[in-house]
């Protein structure tokens, strides 16, 4: 397997929308896949040239993409630092809301490649040497092998029923990058 960061290759980039198309598109997502395969890429677009610290790795085997994750820094101005600040709790806001930190917007397995590492890898390669004390992660409730991950790299759940979306509650999980 080999995980490189996504260089702005627009046939790499539609191979991980196709990733993101077919696993948001399972329970307890739903994505409407066809929406997805058109709002992902736009998504990541601008996020390269918005966000500070953008980070999309890709693992790959054979010229297949087997998964991706996705993160980027987030700071006061910024949609989900300013839903979180609204939404979360003291002391957990205090703990954990600092003026930046980094956020995992997405991180992505193919269904016949998940439990074989390659989500920890992508999860320790998008996390290495960044500038901030710690990164924070949505997930929904009910996504418990995703959670199962999450926790086996020590995040902590910071909020189980956050409401930052309108849509979807969502537990709130994070990790310290620095003692």
């Amino acid at each position: 397997m080999k995980i490189e960061q996504w260089d702005g290759d627009e046939k790499q980039l539609l191979a991980i929308a196709g990733l993101y198309a077919d696993a948001f598109a399972e329970p307890p997502y739903e994505e409407d896949p066809v929406r997805s395969l058109v709002e992902f890429p736009e998504r990541v677009r601008r996020y390269a040239v918005e966000k500070p610290e953008f980070r999309l790795f890709h693992a790959s085997e054979h010229g297949e993409v087997l998964g991706f994750v996705l993160g980027t820094g987030i700071g006061p101005g910024d949609w989900w630092w300013n839903r979180l600040n609204e939404t979360l709790a003291e002391p957990h806001r205090t703990l954990w809301l600092d003026q930046q930190q980094f956020a995992i917007a997405e991180l992505v397995v193919k269904a016949s490649a998940r439990r074989s590492g390659v989500g920890r890898a992508l999860m320790k390669e998008v996390l290495a040497d960044l500038p901030y004390d710690s990164a924070l992660l949505a997930c929904y409730p009910n996504a418990v092998a995703p959670q199962r991950l999450y926790a086996s790299l020590g995040w902590t759940v910071i909020d189980p029923h956050a409401r930052v979306s309108e849509t979807h509650p969502t537990q709130i999980m994070g990790v310290k990058l620095r003692a």
